[in-house]
């Protein structure tokens, strides 16, 4: 076995370090053929993977929900003797927020959003097709409020029920 002090290429053969590794992990656990342990655990890495992206992504929305309550509480809390010296309080918190989802939108799903020159300055009506998601909505009012404009939002009852 080699000791604390040795070396992989001390020896008579030089060995890669991943071939000393595995050769410690063999030492150490007493299992022989350790190797074809560690493929069959690479493989099974490779097979579960796209399971793992299904479950983990809703995860991590579910996640940034939480963070963003969380951070609108936070900024609640800080600066609540400046609500009475300021009328833009929140502009700083949505502005924070707004930047996160749109960060997350971009990197995990690709959002983009096109033609938001054509929304008129003042009111304007739009409608979603039927199968946006909750994240969609969210996205939108991101992109929306990082380009200075405002939207309120009608919803279905579920989109209240979310935590955030």
């Amino acid at each position: 076995m080699i000791g604390g002090n040795e070396s992989c290429t001390a020896g008579p053969t030089p060995m890669s370090y991943l071939t000393c590794l595995t050769y410690i992990l063999g030492e150490w656990t007493g299992v022989e053929h350790i190797e074809d342990y560690l493929s069959y655990a690479v493989y099974l890495s490779w097979v579960l993977f796209p399971l793992a992206v299904v479950f983990l992504l809703p995860g991590v929305l579910v996640i940034l929900m939480y963070t963003s309550a969380l951070i609108v509480h936070i900024y609640k809390r800080k600066n609540e003797l400046k609500e009475a010296y300021s009328n833009d309080l929140w502009d700083g918190a949505k502005q924070m927020l707004a930047t996160m989802w749109d960060a997350h939108g971009r990197i995990w799903h690709g959002y983009e959003l096109h033609g938001i020159k054509n929304i008129p300055e003042g009111p304007a009506l739009i409608v979603f097709y039927h199968g946006a998601t909750p994240a969609d909505c969210i996205y939108f009012l991101a992109k929306l409020i990082l380009k200075k404009r405002t939207c309120l939002v009608v919803a279905d009852h579920f989109v209240f029920r979310l935590p955030g």
